[in-house]
């Protein structure tokens, strides 16, 4: 018994004794600068070992089985960088090594040119023609930050000198260029009387010091369908154009999404006139809204708030060719009064159309594309709300009371694509 145990014995030791000899490695590596940025790597790692995982300190990694793969890696920021290789067998059993290489030089050259539209002066076409790598970019001028865009066209109102700047990132620094830029007149058609306006030019959410986006799905006082988000795939900016984007989709315990946007207390205004261009989406149950609500909403609820309602549609069949304009308020009660303008071919979903309300002391008057269609005069005592502040709302609701639910001839996704929104005093 005692020898058929040492034979045993003496067999686990050797076979454990082969095993370790088998799995022994060394993770290892060379480098070498090729210039001042640019620096190649070498796997120098020994022994049986299946994956590399190589990080190379500046945000570049690679993971390959791949022993003969060689890197060139650029550095364009001067600084120290640690670079690290770990190797690892199928046992998950791992040896890392680490390196620091410098780098003495900032290979990154900011440049642009700012080109003055000859046949328009108050434009200037911006291009990005910095040399070397870098994260993201921005454009400053006129109080304006516009980002990433490589070809941008810059708008100066009035005659002078201005300085542009651009501004790069790379990690943690930030890297400049400054150009001044002579404008050699006031633009003939620019309008002082512009107190507020978002363009759209930039890209991403819309601008938080000009708007909000409300979100839930509570029914917004309506019955709506949908669950207002703060979602780029229900509100985006992007090449000029606000899109609030309506989807058929489960989210919040609706089974739809869109977006609703607010400058309330942020920027409001009473009397002037407010525009927007718009293209309206269509479709039994769609209900785009460019819209208005007494500034005093939060602290006197609604309808005593006054509503002003500049664009509404409730779409579908035989109704996507008309929007309606109309007041509401509070008499004892809820009290509303509107008119309607119907194009006499297309719908509004065909093409961009201009809405607008002109607003004083004495009236209230809508327009579609410079036609007017509605005129209230709002110096009766009962109209007291006409005369507050007001901010703006665009929207696109899904159901509701007014429009009923989609059906299935509605298609989603929908839009309402926004190329502006304008006030101007009185």
């Amino acid at each position: 018994m005692s020898f058929f145990l040492t034979i045993v014995v003496i067999l686990f030791s050797t076979v454990g004794c082969d095993k370790g000899n088998e799995s022994g490695f060394t993770s290892d590596f060379s480098f070498q600068y090729v210039d001042d940025n640019n620096v190649s790597f070498e796997n120098k790692s020994t022994g049986e070992y299946y994956s590399m995982i190589w990080d190379f300190g500046n945000g570049q990694a690679d993971t390959t089985t791949n022993k003969k793969k060689e890197y060139k890696i650029l550095y364009s920021v001067a600084g120290d960088y640690e670079v690290s290789l770990r190797i690892m067998d199928y046992t998950g059993n791992s040896s890392i090594t680490k390196k620091t290489i410098n780098i003495s030089t900032t290979s990154l050259i900011l440049s642009f040119s700012a080109v003055v539209d000859p046949l328009n002066p108050n434009y200037v076409l911006l291009t990005n023609t910095s040399v070397g790598d870098f994260d993201s970019f921005s454009w400053l001028y006129r109080d304006m930050v516009i980002e990433n865009e490589a070809e941008h066209l810059a708008y100066f109102p009035f005659a002078g000198n201005f300085d542009i700047e651009l501004i790069a990132n790379k990690g943690s620094d930030d890297f400049s260029s400054v150009q001044s830029v002579l404008i050699s007149q006031d633009d003939p058609n620019y309008d002082p009387d512009l107190i507020w306006s978002d363009e759209f030019d930039y890209n991403g959410l819309p601008d938080s010091d000009k708007w909000n986006l409300e979100t839930g799905g509570n029914g917004w006082g309506n019955n709506e369908l949908q669950y207002y988000t703060n979602s780029e795939t229900n509100v985006k900016v992007e090449n000029g154009v606000l899109t609030i984007t309506a989807l058929e989709e489960s989210f919040g315990g609706r089974d739809y999404t869109s977006a609703r946007i607010t400058t309330q207390n942020k920027f409001d205004f009473k009397y002037g006139k407010i525009e927007a261009r718009i293209k309206l989406p269509y479709g039994q149950g769609i209900w785009p809204a460019f819209w208005m609500l007494g500034a005093n909403f939060s602290s006197t609820g609604w309808p005593a708030c006054g509503e002003i309602d500049i664009m509404e549609m409730v779409g579908g069949t035989g109704n996507d060719n008309t929007v309606y304009s109309t007041l509401h308020w509070d008499n004892n009660g809820h009290q509303d009064y509107g008119e309607s303008y119907t194009l006499t071919s297309g719908i509004f979903a065909d093409d961009y159309h201009i809405f607008s309300v002109e607003w004083n002391s004495q009236q209230i008057v809508s327009y579609v594309d410079g036609i007017q269609y509605f005129v209230v005069n709002i110096t009766p005592e009962y109209l007291s709300e006409f005369h507050n502040n007001f901010f703006i709302i665009l929207n696109v609701a899904v159901g509701g009371n007014w429009p009923g639910s989609p059906d299935a001839t509605t298609s989603f996704p929908q839009t309402m694509e926004i190329d502006y929104v304008r006030v101007y005093s009185q």
